[in-house]
């Protein structure tokens, strides 16, 4: 059986991680990196024992997508983000062929679109906890002047007035 390419090391560090390491060190299930390595999502080498072994390329990687994951993209997004067909340009060099940077820039502008509507929600989510929270602030107030000797009568009268500014005050 062959088993693909590894991730090229772009930091050219030889360091190289088991499985039970990168899950540690990523916060991700031994389930989950072999799963992510069935969609294509990483290629790890292999060990003459056939254990995988990740370098910090392949690391990154998988920071990426975790991050990805976590703001709510689809694994099939994911995969066709980092699985697009390679073609080699006349110096030799891989390079994705144009269908290839069609689909990727139609695939990031969706991502974009999810990482948007999340980004709103986050806002509208926002902004309705910090009214709660001056509606708590004035609560606690209140009752701090309660408890602080201030009577209902007078809170009462004051909360009238700042409805209605032309209400006098009870003195």
């Amino acid at each position: 059986m062959t088993h693909p390419t590894p991730t090229p090391d772009p930091t050219g560090t030889d360091a190289r991680y088991t499985v039970g390491e990168v899950a540690e060190r990523l916060g991700l299930t031994l389930r989950t990196l072999k799963y992510y390595e069935e969609l294509g999502l990483v290629t790890p080498e292999r060990s003459g024992g056939g254990y995988r072994l990740y370098g910090e390329a392949d690391i990154a990687r998988l920071e990426r997508v975790r991050r990805m994951r976590a703001l709510g993209l689809s694994l099939g997004t994911i995969a066709r983000t980092f699985t697009q067909p390679l073609e080699r340009d006349p110096s030799g060099r891989q390079i994705m062929t144009r269908d290839s940077l069609q689909t990727l820039h139609r695939d990031l502008q969706a991502q974009l679109q999810v990482l948007h509507a999340r980004i709103d929600a986050a806002r509208r989510e926002l902004k309705e906890a910090q009214a709660l929270e001056r509606d708590l602030q004035g609560d606690l107030q209140y009752l701090e002047r309660r408890l602080n000797g201030e009577t209902l009568d007078t809170l009462m009268a004051e909360r009238r007035s700042e409805a209605d500014p032309d209400t006098p005050t009870a003195e």
